[in-house]
């Protein structure tokens, strides 16, 4: 079978990097089936639609999965509309955590458009989808599959059968990351699935579940070596939570370490302690983001976060003895429900008295996301039209009460806020502002030769006329 799999494009926000889903979901079907994969991440939007519909026209896949979320959806979208115009027969089948979390509302609106959807991961799923395809068995024996059965009804198999050792997952395919691997000497890599936690604005447990899921040191350093012959020198971990449980960490960590990459990850506050932070650093983590959303005790224990204000002192505290081998910084989301000036307040004073870090807080602004708390709650009391998925672009920010203006300047007096501290390792990101900085070159030395070739035209005219 011949199969497109496609991570449509997004006129809002682009993921850090490339998608993974895609690497996995093709290292699954590539020794059976012809695989290309099309990342349309950060590219153009429109240009991006066309590439995309001109190319199946010449490669005629039998199947094409479209991966997306929230913020890519009208990407996916688009290329609904206009798959089946094409040829019929292709059948199309979306996943992420946007189709798996409604995918109700997306069959009732392209019912036509699309054959399938496939709930939480699809490493098992796609396979057997494309098994059934080709010898005609029982679609009801698929986890987590959305079809439509003979009478033209909608019938959604349980997710009944995620995958317990990710060890037994074949290694990603990278090949459509290649070239950017290459040039930017970075790698995206996932290690576990899955989060203890079910905070109230992520959608991460009710895509993954909190059963959580852990690759062992042994493969992880596998996709590290595979990841450094395609020229990767740096590591970005894109786990929700990195640190799950210390001694695996540590392990983790020894590991790394005899690679000879820099990393990058994101943790909880929580589990951590001393030892841990030492042999981060010690093997070449570069870079930690605690996530820590707020500093307020109301508005820590109304998301559900399960960490306290002490916890948070006390993992910089222990990160500011390590500066001389990584930095780090804190991650702040404003405008959850509760969410007032005393309680922002009760954030920057806590901020300003007791956390030192390398680099100042980086702070969002609360998105409404299919399938987090928050969101359920505002559709069950009709306080959410979720209309605004299939009429409108946008991802909307939670302004039920506060406005934009007062979310965003609470946003900027976090990130101003906070004890800042010197440090004398090279910033992880540091490759990515020479990027920007060679970018912003090659834009100025394509404008001055513009301007040249203007100026000899202008003068050529005037000497002719």
């Amino acid at each position: 079978m011949k199969i497109a799999l496609v991570y449509s494009p997004t006129s809002e926000l682009n993921l850090k990097g490339y998608p993974l889903g895609l690497a996995y979901l093709s290292a699954s079907l590539n020794k059976y089936h012809e695989v290309d994969i099309y990342n349309y991440n950060g590219r153009k939007f429109d240009k991006s639609i066309k590439s995309f519909l001109s190319s199946i026209k010449i490669k005629k896949p039998d199947l094409v999965g479209i991966s997306f979320n929230s913020f890519n959806r009208w990407g996916a979208f688009k290329l609904l509309k206009h798959i089946k115009r094409i040829d019929k027969n292709i059948h199309v089948v979306l996943g992420g955590v946007h189709p798996s979390t409604l995918y109700k509302q997306t069959f009732k609106y392209f019912y036509n458009d699309l054959d399938f959807i496939i709930q939480s991961e699809g490493e098992k799923s796609l396979p057997m989808l494309c098994r059934a395809l080709e010898n005609g068995s029982d679609l009801s024996l698929i986890s987590g599959l959305v079809y439509k059965d003979k009478s033209g009804g909608i019938i959604a198999n349980r997710v009944s059968d995620l995958v317990k050792d990710l060890d037994e997952l074949p290694l990603p395919d990278y090949s459509y990351a290649a070239e950017e691997i290459k040039q930017k000497e970075i790698a995206y890599l996932i290690s576990s699935r899955g989060c203890p936690v079910n905070c109230s604005f992520c959608s991460t447990s009710s895509f993954w579940g909190q059963n959580v899921r852990m690759n062992s040191p042994e493969r992880i350093r596998e996709e590290v070596e595979l990841v450094k012959q395609m020229g990767a020198k740096r590591i970005f971990f894109h786990d929700d939570t990195f640190n799950l449980g210390i001694d695996r960490t540590i392990k983790i960590a020894e590991t790394l370490k005899k690679s000879g990459v820099e990393y990058a990850i994101q943790c909880r506050v929580t589990p951590a302690n001393e030892e841990m932070i030492a042999k981060l650093a010690d093997s070449g983590c570069r870079h930690i983001t605690w996530g820590v959303e707020s500093l307020s005790e109301a508005i820590l224990g109304q998301i559900n976060k399960k960490i306290t204000r002490e916890m948070v002192k006390n993992v910089f505290d222990i990160c500011a003895k390590f500066t001389d081998k990584m930095t780090t910084s804190a991650f702040f989301c404003v405008g959850t429900p509760g969410e007032t000036e005393e309680t922002i307040k009760e954030t920057i004073d806590y901020l300003n008295k007791n956390i030192t870090s390398t680099h100042g807080p980086g702070t969002s602004m609360l998105y409404i996301l299919p399938g987090t708390k928050i969101y359920w709650e505002l559709v069950k009391n009709d306080e959410f039209d979720e209309k605004v998925w299939i009429k409108t672009d946008s991802v909307y920010y939670y302004t039920k009460e506060n406005s934009l203006k007062t979310l965003n300047r609470w946003r900027k007096r976090i990130n101003n806020s906070g004890i800042r501290l010197p440090f004398h390792s090279k910033y992880f990101w540091d490759y990515a502002l020479k990027e920007n900085k060679e970018n912003m070159n090659s834009i100025r030395r394509s404008f001055r030769k513009t301007r040249k070739k203007l100026g000899r035209f202008i003068n050529m005219l005037r000497n002719r006329y």
